[in-house]
């Protein structure tokens, strides 16, 4: 019974040993894992309501495992995912990274999300996100992490140059050179630093008329602007230029603001 106990112990003894010297790492994949489908779309986009007839997205499918195709969901701020397409890779990522394309409009991107015909009357801040899936030449689907956002803003909104002339009644004119931002309000109208005095809580609204683009200044937030009378106020299409004239009144009379706001961007 004693060699039989001491054989046993002898036995586990000399497995331990074995095993504990034995550092090849343990393999635990498989041979037949399948992988691949990895693309990368692009990561957002601005719409702009009024001023984008359509656009890109491009899908870089990275080189590995054959993708045939890629399905692309979508859904919009407060609606259920859908089925939005299904478009070719032609499999052309065997042997090079491959960039597919594809195009969107408006039409597009409402289609079956229940969304209004008209877009300038869409809520700034919505968005619509996208979802792919890579569809394998050996038909396996493989869910893609990035996604791509596209934001809706307005045509108007963004950085600007202002320079012009801030009039005050009693201390006189003193010139205005500064960077601004038009922040959107909805469709056609924004809200930005009224002359040089935004860093104290001055603001004004600019809307604008689609159909004649006259701007109309007014208030945003708490002190009064309006235009100033018998001054031209527009914004011109061709350079995305502001030409605006507008005043509040103080205490010892009307300040009056004229500026050019250029569009860096």
């Amino acid at each position: 019974m004693k060699k039989l106990i001491f054989s046993v112990l002898s036995l586990i003894l000399t497995v331990l040993v074995f095993t504990s010297c034995d550092n090849t790492p343990v393999d635990l994949m498989t041979a037949d894992v399948n992988t691949g489908g990895i693309l990368t779309p692009t990561p957002a986009i601005p719409y702009k309501l009024g001023g984008t007839p359509s656009f890109d997205i491009s899908l870089n499918i990275s080189k590995g495992p054959a993708v045939a195709s890629v399905e692309i969901y979508k859904t919009y701020t407060g609606k259920s995912e859908v089925m939005d397409q299904t478009i070719s890779a032609g499999s052309a990522n065997v042997t090079q990274d491959n960039i597919v394309t594809v195009t969107y409009d408006y039409a597009q991107l409402s289609s079956g999300l229940d969304l209004p015909a008209d877009e300038t009357t869409l809520a700034i801040g919505d968005a619509w996100t996208l979802r792919f899936v890579s569809v394998m030449e050996d038909g396996r689907k493989v869910g893609v992490s990035k996604k791509t956002t596209i934001t809706v803003a307005n045509k108007y909104a963004g950085y600007y140059d202002c320079v012009g002339v801030f009039t005050h009644p009693v201390n006189g004119p003193r010139p205005i050179n500064e960077r601004k931002f038009l922040t959107p309000i909805d469709a056609n109208s924004c809200w930005g630093n009224a002359g040089d005095l935004g860093a104290s809580g001055y603001f004004v609204r600019f809307t604008i008329d689609p159909a004649t683009n006259l701007v109309t200044c007014s208030t945003w937030d708490n002190i009064e602007m309006a235009n100033q009378p018998g001054k031209d106020n527009y914004w011109d299409p061709a350079t995305g230029e502001f030409h605006v004239s507008y005043f509040y009144v103080g205490a010892t009379g009307n300040r009056l603001m004229d500026e050019v706001w250029t569009p860096t961007e």
